[in-house]
C-alpha cells in the first residue's frame, strides 16, 4: 500500500483548466441593418462566483403544461465546488481570487432578479428536496456537485 499523500490541484491549475476547456467564443455581429434589432447582452450575475465554485449549467426547466412551447417560470442551476490545494504558493499570479469555504448566498447572486424559490434537486432534476428559505446560504463540500431549482422574477 502506497503511503504517499494525494492532494487536489492548485487554484492556478483550476483556473488554467477553465480557460483552456471553457474558452470564450467571440461571435461576429453584422453591422446594423434596417429592421434588424441589435443583439442584447444577458449577464444575470451581480459578480463573478468565488474561485472554488464552477457554474456547470444555468438553464430553464421545461414546462409541465400541455403546450411544450410555453415558457416555464423555473430555472435549473447546477454548481460544482472545486477542491483546492493551497500548499503551492506562487508570487503575483495576476488574478484576484477569493473563496468562501463552500458557502454561497444564492439570493445575492443575481442582479435585477428576485429569488422566489430555492429548492435542492437531484442531479437529474427529477426528485425535489425540501425548499430552502430564499435568503439561505447553501453549503457544498469540496468536489460536490449540486442542483437547485430556482424561480426568479
Amino acid at each position: 500500500m502506497d503511503s504517499a499523500t494525494t492532494s487536489f490541484p492548485s487554484i492556478l491549475s483550476h483556473i488554467t483548466n477553465a480557460i483552456l476547456n471553457h474558452e470564450i467564443l467571440a461571435l461576429p455581429v453584422l453591422p446594423k441593418r434596417r429592421g434588424i434589432p441589435p443583439l442584447q447582452t444577458f449577464a444575470p450575475l451581480k459578480s463573478i462566483l468565488p474561485c472554488d465554485f464552477h457554474l456547470l449549467n444555468l438553464r430553464s426547466i421545461q414546462s409541465q403544461q400541455q403546450d411544450p412551447h410555453s415558457p416555464s417560470p423555473y430555472t435549473a442551476m447546477i454548481l460544482h465546488r472545486l477542491a483546492l490545494d493551497c500548499g503551492f504558493e506562487a508570487q503575483n499570479l495576476g488574478f484576484n481570487c477569493t473563496t468562501t469555504q463552500g458557502q454561497l448566498s444564492v439570493s445575492g447572486l443575481f442582479k435585477n432578479l428576485d429569488l422566489q424559490l430555492l429548492q435542492p434537486m437531484s442531479l437529474t432534476l427529477m426528485h425535489a428536496g425540501t425548499p430552502l428559505a430564499n435568503d439561505s446560504t447553501i453549503s457544498l463540500d469540496p468536489m460536490e456537485i449540486s442542483a437547485f431549482k430556482l424561480k426568479l422574477r
